[in-house]
C-alpha cells in the first residue's frame, strides 16, 4: 500500500475514534465549573501525531472540530468546540514534532514528548483561556460578569475583580493538568505496545527476508560449481 494512502487511513481511523470519544463518556467533576467536561478525545490524536505525524495529528483535530459543529450542532457559539481545536491542534503538534525529532530511544523518547505534551497543555490551556476562551464568553454574556461569575461558583473566594486569575489557577490549570496526566499515561502504554509489535513485525520481516535468500544463494552456488 502506498505510504501516503496508509497515512490516509490511520488518520480517518484515529480522527473517528477521537470524536466518538468527543461524544462519550463524557463527565464534570464537582470540583471544577460544570462546563469543563472531561473527555478522552485526545487520546487518539495524541497516539495519531506519534504514530504518523504532527500533520496528521492537526488533521484530526480539525476532522474531530467539523464534526462537532456541522453534524452534533453546538451549544456554546461555537467558542467551545474552536477552544478545543486550538487547545488540541497546538498540543499535538508540539507533542508530534518533539517526538519525532528526539534521537532518544524508547522508552525515553516517548517519556519526554508526553512531557512535552502535558506542559503544552497546561500553558495553552491557560493563554487560550485567557485570551479567547474567556473573553469570547463575556461577549455572548454582553459583558455581564456576574453571570459567569455564577457559573464558577465552585471556585473558592472568586469576584469580579479576581474571576480570571482565579479562574485559570484554580480551574483551568488543574483540570487541564488532571486530563493531559490520564492522556499521556495511556498513550505511553499504547504507543509502548505499537513499538513492540512493530519491532515484532520487522523481526519477522527479517526472518522471512533471510528464508527466501536461501534457495537464492543455493542456486547460485550449483551455476557456480
Amino acid at each position: 500500500m502506498n505510504n501516503n494512502i496508509k497515512k490516509m487511513v490511520l488518520t480517518s481511523i484515529f480522527a473517528a475514534m477521537s470524536i466518538l470519544l468527543y461524544l462519550f463518556p463524557k463527565f464534570s467533576l464537582p470540583f471544577f465549573p460544570s462546563f469543563l467536561e472531561i473527555n478522552f478525545s485526545m487520546l487518539p490524536i495524541v497516539i495519531c501525531g506519534f504514530s504518523v505525524g504532527a500533520k496528521e495529528g492537526a488533521i484530526c483535530t480539525l476532522l474531530r472540530y467539523l464534526a462537532k459543529i456541522f453534524i452534533f450542532g453546538t451549544h456554546t457559539s461555537y467558542v467551545g468546540e474552536t477552544t478545543d481545536f486550538l487547545l488540541g491542534a497546538s498540543v499535538v503538534i508540539i507533542t508530534s514534532l518533539a517526538y519525532h525529532f528526539l534521537k532518544s530511544k524508547e522508552p525515553k523518547k516517548s517519556i519526554i514528548s508526553l512531557l512535552c505534551c502535558l506542559l503544552a497543555w497546561v500553558v495553552m490551556g491557560s493563554i487560550i483561556n485567557v485570551f479567547y476562551a474567556v473573553p469570547m464568553y463575556l461577549k455572548m454574556l454582553d459583558g455581564n460578569v456576574n453571570i459567569l461569575l455564577g457559573m464558577m461558583k465552585v471556585i473558592p473566594g472568586i469576584n469580579s475583580s479576581n474571576y480570571m486569575i482565579k479562574y485559570v489557577f484554580y480551574a483551568v490549570v488543574p483540570f487541564n493538568l488532571l486530563l493531559s496526566s490520564v492522556v499521556c499515561i495511556v498513550t505511553f502504554f499504547v504507543n509502548k505496545g505499537i513499538y513492540m509489535l512493530y519491532d515484532e513485525k520487522v523481526d519477522e520481516i527479517d526472518e522471512l527476508d533471510k528464508e527466501i535468500e536461501k534457495p537464492i544463494e543455493s542456486d547460485n552456488s550449483k551455476l557456480e560449481a
